[in-house]
C-alpha cells in the first residue's frame, strides 16, 4: 500500500495533464477558425501531376 501511495501524486498530476490537453484539443476542434481555413490548392496540383507522370511512366512501357 505505501507504494501505491507514493505514486498517487504522479498519477494525479498525469490526470490533470491529460484533461487540460483534451480540453484544448476540443476548443480547437470546435473553433470556427479550423472551419474557416480554406482547401490548400498545392495538394490537388501534387496529385494531378503524379497521375500524368504515372501515366505517361506507364505508357512507356506499354507501347
Amino acid at each position: 500500500m505505501r507504494a501505491q501511495n507514493e505514486l498517487s501524486p504522479y498519477f494525479a498530476e498525469i490526470e490533470l495533464r491529460t484533461e487540460r490537453a483534451l480540453k484544448g484539443i476540443r476548443e480547437v476542434r470546435n473553433s470556427p477558425k479550423l472551419k474557416a481555413l480554406p482547401q490548400e490548392p498545392r495538394i490537388t496540383v501534387l496529385a494531378t501531376g503524379f497521375l500524368v507522370v504515372l501515366a505517361a511512366f506507364a505508357g512507356l512501357f506499354l507501347d
